[in-house]
């Protein structure tokens, strides 16, 4: 009788050991399930924002500032035009903000903010300038990065054509390792005034 508890603790133990592998097997599957697909969301997203751009106009290790349009027709940067990619290391997102004029606003009251920027113009500047006139709104790219940095294929930003974006996630196991992405801007054009 003695032998049988015995032999039946001994299987019992395997059992419960082997439910544990299981678990935690199933738990580290879906984990890399979730951190595959915020790397592909992180990819199409920041694509989104680099491939139809211009140019960019401003880069650091940690920001990029991208010409999206020419919705004025001027071929120069004007401040509506501009979105600014953030890493914010605090709330460990990746951030897009881009000027967004309240709906109550005149055209003329448009026109004095929406300024035109020039080769002298300091974007970080400009933008805390427009986040005092309380004219700046951002979408969260991407959340739970732990970090993120930017590197583009010529030291002066008019003339990059691509960008490459290495970062990692925050996981439920840790820190994933880097991820690699890279992007193109298709239709390289700077505004006149810079050319």
């Amino acid at each position: 009788m003695l032998l049988a508890i015995g032999i039946t603790s001994i299987i019992g133990a395997a059992i419960a050991s082997m439910m544990a592998a299981a678990t935690n097997s199933l738990s580290a599957n879906d984990d890399g399930r979730q951190s595959a697909i915020r790397l592909a969301t992180t990819q199409v997203r920041l694509g989104a924002y680099i491939a139809p751009s211009f140019c960019i106009l401003d880069k650091g290790d940690s920001f990029l500032t991208l010409w999206t349009e020419d919705s004025r027709e001027s071929d120069t940067v004007h401040a509506s035009e501009v979105r600014w990619i953030q890493f914010d290391s605090e709330t460990k997102e990746l951030i897009v903000l881009f000027v967004d004029f309240p709906d109550d606003w005149s055209q003329s009251m448009i026109d004095a903010v929406d300024i035109e920027c020039t080769s002298m113009t300091n974007y970080e500047s400009l933008l805390t300038e427009l986040r005092s006139d309380d004219v700046v709104d951002s979408i969260s790219l991407v959340d739970a990065m732990v970090s993120c940095s930017f590197w583009t294929n010529n030291t002066e930003p008019l003339d990059a054509t691509r960008v490459c974006i290495r970062f990692s996630f925050e996981t439920s196991f840790g820190k994933t390792t880097d991820s690699i992405v890279d992007e193109t801007i298709r239709i390289h054009h700077q505004p006149s005034e810079q050319q």
